[in-house]
């Protein structure tokens, strides 16, 4: 499968986080993943990114100022606030959307498609049926 030319900035403290998230969206978009706010600052004024992944281990000046930075852009890139959950949680006025890491892996993967209006195909395999094997401790 051939990568679309989206890009996506990731930005997380947490070098975890961050690789983990830059191997989910890096499987269908071109991603850049940087550890420290001063390195996205960097990236933001050199290269245009049509999505910022912002990660809850940031300060919330910090994504503000990535987030006005990624809005100055031409166009414009989304900017995605990842917060401990989903609901319930104080809406960030600077960022396009937020997202609670209770959505997983694959719900980050969707946003981040759907911000940048792309379709996400799942191809079923046809005829595939899951079996569950039975042991023989297990049989009735």
């Amino acid at each position: 499968m051939m990568k679309p030319e989206i890009r996506v900035l990731i930005v997380s403290r947490d070098e975890m986080l961050l690789r983990t998230r830059e191997l989910i969206i890096g499987a269908y978009f071109h991603a850049t993943g940087v550890g420290r706010p001063s390195e996205a600052a960097a990236q933001l004024k050199a290269m245009r990114f049509d999505l910022v992944v912002l990660c809850h281990s940031l300060r919330n000046e910090e994504g503000e100022v990535l987030a006005n930075l990624a809005h100055r852009q031409q166009p414009p890139a989304k900017v995605l606030a990842l917060g401990p959950r989903t609901e319930g949680i104080e809406k960030l006025p600077w960022a396009d959307y937020q997202l609670g890491v209770d959505a997983g892996p694959f719900g980050l993967l969707l946003k981040s498609a759907e911000m940048v209006n792309f379709k996400i195909k799942s191809k079923s395999r046809a005829g595939y049926q899951r079996t569950i094997p039975v042991s023989r401790s297990n049989a009735a």
